[in-house]
């Protein structure tokens, strides 16, 4: 256990930083799927009793859930904040150049 801790402190640290991430920036849509980041800690909790009482397989469950889960978590996570960030450029582009058409269609008129 304590090895297997080792290796999935880095998943779980960006684990953390991108479910803060999200669920700061995440608008829309993705406001809601944020939610589903928090499936790898349901995922250990779930499983944590029965890893103390000793049920078979609980071990291999927790180790996985560690080792995989949580940095698949956070690429899902990755995924949304990129998508925001990307519309929310886009949206920015969108606006400029709204604004720059309404301002050249307003002076051809005045012509």
């Amino acid at each position: 256990m304590p090895r297997t801790l080792i290796w999935a402190i880095p998943g779980i640290l960006v684990w953390g930083v991108l479910q803060f991430a999200a669920t700061r920036f995440c608008t829309g849509w993705r406001e809601g799927k944020v939610k589903y980041g928090f499936v790898a800690l349901g995922c250990l909790a779930w499983w944590l009793p029965n890893l103390l009482i000793g049920e078979t397989g609980a071990s291999e469950v927790e180790q996985f859930v560690l080792i995989a889960g949580f940095p698949l978590i956070a690429l899902y996570l990755a995924y949304l904040l990129v998508g925001e960030w990307i519309d929310r450029r886009n949206l920015k582009e969108w606006k400029a150049r709204a604004d720059s058409e309404k301002l050249t269609v307003g002076f051809k008129g005045r012509e």
